[in-house]
């Protein structure tokens, strides 16, 4: 099957992909750089990429640039900053009207291109540094992107069991960094990582869409001629399992108790251990939601991840102060059945069936397609989701139980409440 993307390298270090579909009436242009993650650099790359999208040279301030892209058909160009594996990703995206829909021929292409090389290349400064006043503003917004991860107790308690998992890895820091780390910031910090970012850090342009994007790959090969550039470039690292799990409970105030059991495999049936994540604790029918939650009501939810690049299978689950040893004892028991062939061919099947619809949901948007392709090139294996999904209807029986097997425990972290202590 020919390759569903087309990609190249147009400065050192940055690379220019395309996947064109006539389904889209939207194109999306993205500008990804990824640096391995880090507590000290994460808030100012974060921070960055909020000032760059709040105006630039051509468009001095944040009503102009928000009133230009109204006027282009409610275009937008949004800044990004994430975790995925062991790197940070920060960067901006343009989504803007195919030109076949505009009116009076308007290049919509071209002017959100030139808008986003605008934001990247062109930002208004003060004395060699990002303003006082948009420093001041966006630095909020990195901390108050931090404090609501504290606050979503479920996903703080995730990121916190896979800094435990991951420790002495990078991505056992969390993706915007710290707090304090964001309150430290200065206008001139924050234009010291972003020349950083320029001039180091690995870049991933991808475009989707329905068009011709050779205009948007000579605007970007133009701009990032202007910057010399040495790229640093670093590998995922694959995370070993610990010689005796770690467990390890945190007292916070919280209504409901939320458990995060990690495991790690050394095996390299990546597909393997995607479907059996799915029978696991990936569907409504799964061992876990179907035995956990529904038959023995230990759990308010209870589901199963898989980060197939750092080799870790996540249990997460809310669960009553009371019900938190029965219900790890009953997430094992339900694995170790899996180990020994304990489940059915439908089982299977609706883990497969399960596979196929997600994969072709992924095809409904240009922004799901953009994420399943940069995700591809991160781990340099680039499939269609349809290449995916057939890849996986091939697995066997004996390959989940194999990939079940080489799951070992690793951590199991609990965040519970403080009068859990008077038990």
């Amino acid at each position: 099957m020919d390759n569903p993307i087309n990609r190249k390298e147009i400065a050192p270090g940055v690379y220019f992909s395309t996947v064109n579909d006539d389904r889209y009436k939207f194109h999306r242009v993205s500008v990804n750089f990824y640096t391995e993650l880090n507590e000290t650099d994460a808030p100012a790359n974060a921070a960055a990429f909020c000032i760059l999208t709040t105006s630039n040279s051509r468009y001095p301030t944040y009503k102009q640039l928000k009133n230009r892209l109204l006027r282009l058909y409610g275009s937008s160009v949004e800044p990004h900053y994430y975790k995925k594996y062991d790197y940070q990703c920060m960067g901006m995206t343009a989504q803007f009207l195919d030109d076949v829909f505009a009116l009076d021929g308007e290049n919509l292409t071209e002017l959100l291109t030139d808008m986003l090389i605008d934001c990247i290349f062109s930002p208004i400064t003060e004395n060699g540094a990002f303003p006082e006043k948009t420093t001041e503003l966006e630095k909020q917004t990195v901390i108050d992107s931090i404090e609501e991860l504290i606050n979503d107790k479920r996903s703080y308690a995730i990121s916190k069991a896979v800094s435990l998992l991951c420790s002495g890895e990078p991505a056992q820091y969390f993706a915007n960094g710290t707090v304090e780390g964001a309150k430290a910031l200065t206008p001139q910090k924050i234009y010291d990582a972003y020349l950083k970012v320029l001039s180091t850090m690995r870049c991933e342009i991808m475009c989707v869409g329905r068009g011709d994007f050779s205009l948007v790959e000579q605007k970007l090969t133009d701009a990032f001629s202007t910057v010399q550039r040495k790229p640093v470039m670093t590998d995922i690292i694959r995370s070993t399992p610990k010689s005796e799990p770690l467990y390890k409970t945190e007292r916070l105030p919280v209504n409901q108790s939320k458990m995060v059991i990690g495991f790690k495999t050394t095996s390299d049936d990546k597909d393997a251990l995607s479907l059996l994540q799915k029978i696991y604790g990936g569907t409504p029918s799964s061992k876990l939601f179907a035995n956990v939650r529904e038959k023995l009501s230990l759990c308010y939810y209870c589901s199963a991840s898989y980060d197939s690049e750092k080799g870790l299978m996540l249990v997460d689950c809310g669960v009553e102060n009371d019900n938190i040893d029965k219900a790890r004892e009953e997430i094992l028991r339900q694995l170790e059945l899996i180990k020994s062939g304990d489940f059915t061919d439908e089982d299977v099947n609706i883990a497969k069936l399960t596979v196929t619809n997600n994969a072709n949901s992924i095809y409904d948007t240009v922004r799901g397609m953009e994420r399943w392709y940069l995700d591809c090139v991160l781990k340099n294996q680039i499939d269609d989701p349809a290449q995916y999904a057939m890849r996986l209807s091939g697995v066997t029986r004996e390959r989940v139980i194999e990939a079940a097997k080489s799951l070992v425990l690793d951590t199991v972290y609990v965040l519970t409440s403080p009068e859990k202590e008077e038990d």
